[in-house]
């Protein structure tokens, strides 16, 4: 990056006598360097809030088409017998429910610890 400079020189002939005019105040009460920094954060800020914007566009444009392709897809197994010739059922839980206070009976216990476990783990 190159060093900063402490003056700019503006050329242009497409400065209205306003526009010409304006800047002039700001450069005569020295805050025409202030003035452009925030004309500059401003349009920053704006390109930002710009692209922001372009992102949830395409963000709710793509939720659109994944909501349609859901409803196609529900509307493809409603008219196939996928559902009736898949049944899903739920099978109850195998696990006894522990009451407050039960101890669980450990009887089905399965591993096991060798030398090699050991060595890697020094604190047993």
């Amino acid at each position: 990056m190159s060093e900063r400079q402490n003056a700019f020189t503006i050329k242009t002939n497409r400065l209205s006598d306003e526009v010409y005019n304006q800047l002039a105040t700001y450069a005569k009460s020295r805050k025409l360097g202030d003035y452009i920094s925030s004309l500059i954060l401003r349009d920053l800020d704006d390109s930002s809030t710009e692209r922001k914007a372009m992102e949830d566009q395409k963000t709710y444009e793509m939720f659109e088409h994944i909501k349609d392709e859901l409803a196609d897809l529900k509307k493809l197994v409603k008219t196939t017998d996928f559902v009736e010739n898949y049944p899903f059922k739920e099978e109850p839980s195998k696990v006894t429910h522990l009451k407050e206070g039960k101890i669980a009976d450990l009887e089905n216990i399965s591993g096991s610890l060798d030398d090699d476990d050991l060595e890697e783990y020094n604190d047993f």
